[in-house]
């Protein structure tokens, strides 16, 4: 078990109340900057039972995301009935509910509060009554907690990137991956009120092996999906791995935390998974010639209002509002970068020249760091509609 995991019950700190943005202190952001938003759930970067999502590091003109695969997500009717028992004898007393889990909810003001969305109260001594083979309102015949199954725990759902309904949780933020590990842990220990093993017993990946077989080809615009085996050492899936996903040349082939692949513009690159440090088999990708359909300004905006909280407060980022029109954003979008006045913001027809699109697909941008700052990088579906825009002469 990871020493991590081990004291993770003594690190543990509460979530800060919902939606809350934050201003990067150095300004360091004209592509995108933080909505570091956090409520009742977050997105997650672990992974599900027997299918998992991964990626290894990449070098400077690469990309590395992290994040779970969900197509797993289980949408069993069938909630455990009876008392859930706390006794978990033979397993490790690492953790337990009122000290390890329930700490996680404390801070979240969005579900302490008098109206707590979908209905569900999370103060301290309601949480496990609340959770445990509780029905979601948001996905009727899926438990909140399904003792014994993370995957069919909308929970655990909620917490990953790009749920099959709704939003992940906390809204624009990112649920740190050994918070869920320990959430996955206390669910897959039969969701105990008392001791559980912090590491849910499990040992770490033996082998990772990407599912698709190479090569394989992506027209420019476009999208595929890949997943991942995780097996431990004796042959079994892993449970609740955390994974990652990663591109040899990110101005070729992005690649964001569930796999999903995007072209960006005519070249080869590798993909790899990694898991504990195991890293798969690469896959050879070849990002072939296209012309995809245009993406209108509107679907680039909704994209930006929505993931780039710094740039949509009185004190915007590098002074890059999202939030000032679309005539005004346009026109900022289309003007040198504050940051690299050299390199303009926007370069028609010619995404990996242009500095947004650098900093939020890009692991090192031409200056400063990649963005949403201190959040995950986006998902292939977000960059999409700007990558067509783009390559269709960034019209409005």
């Amino acid at each position: 078990m990871s020493p991590a995991l081990r004291l993770a019950p003594l690190l543990l700190l509460a979530l800060p109340a919902c939606t809350t943005f934050v201003v990067p202190e150095d300004h360091d952001s004209d592509g995108g900057g933080s909505s570091s938003s956090s409520g009742g759930w977050g997105s997650t970067s672990s992974a599900s039972a027997a299918t998992s999502s991964a990626s290894a590091s990449a070098g400077s003109d690469g990309t590395t995301t992290t994040g779970p695969d969900t197509t797993s997500t289980s949408n069993d009717p069938t909630n455990a009935s009876g008392p859930v028992t706390s006794d978990t004898s033979g397993a490790p007393a690492d953790c337990d509910f009122p000290t390890t889990i329930e700490p996680l909810f404390a801070g979240c003001s969005c579900h302490n509060g008098g109206m707590p969305p979908k209905g569900l109260v999370l103060s301290p001594g309601t949480a496990y009554a609340n959770l445990v083979n509780v029905d979601s309102a948001e996905q009727p015949g899926t438990p909140r907690v399904k003792p014994g199954d993370p995957t069919g725990s909308w929970l655990v759902t909620k917490l990953q990137p790009m749920p099959p309904v709704g939003d992940s949780m906390p809204p624009g933020g990112a649920f740190a991956p050994e918070k869920l590990a320990l959430i996955e842990a206390w669910i897959s220990a039969g969701a105990p009120t008392g001791a559980f093993a912090c590491d849910g017993g499990g040992g770490g990946a033996g082998s990772v092996t990407i599912d698709e077989a190479g090569p394989l080809e992506v027209d420019i615009g476009e999208m595929f999906d890949l997943d991942v085996t995780v097996l431990d050492g004796q042959g079994q899936p892993v449970q609740g791995a955390t994974v990652k996903w990663s591109s040899s040349s990110g101005k070729t082939l992005y690649v964001d935390a569930k796999g999903t692949l995007l072209g960006i513009e005519p070249g080869t690159s590798e993909v790899t998974a990694e898991v504990d440090g195991v890293i798969s088999d690469p896959v050879t990708v070849t990002v072939t010639v296209n012309d995809p359909p245009a993406a209108p300004f509107a679907d680039v905006l909704g994209v930006l209002t929505t993931r780039c909280g710094c740039h949509n407060n009185d004190m915007p980022a590098a002074g890059l509002a999202f939030n000032t029109g679309a005539d005004a954003v346009h026109a900022a979008l289309l003007g040198p970068s504050v940051q690299a006045p050299d390199v303009d913001r926007i370069v028609k027809d010619a995404p990996n020249q242009s500095y947004l699109f650098q900093k939020l697909t890009l692991d090192a941008p031409t200056k400063g760091e990649r963005m949403p700052k201190g959040n995950a990088p986006l998902e292939a579906e977000k960059v999409q509609p700007i990558l067509r825009w783009i390559l269709a002469g960034a019209p409005l």
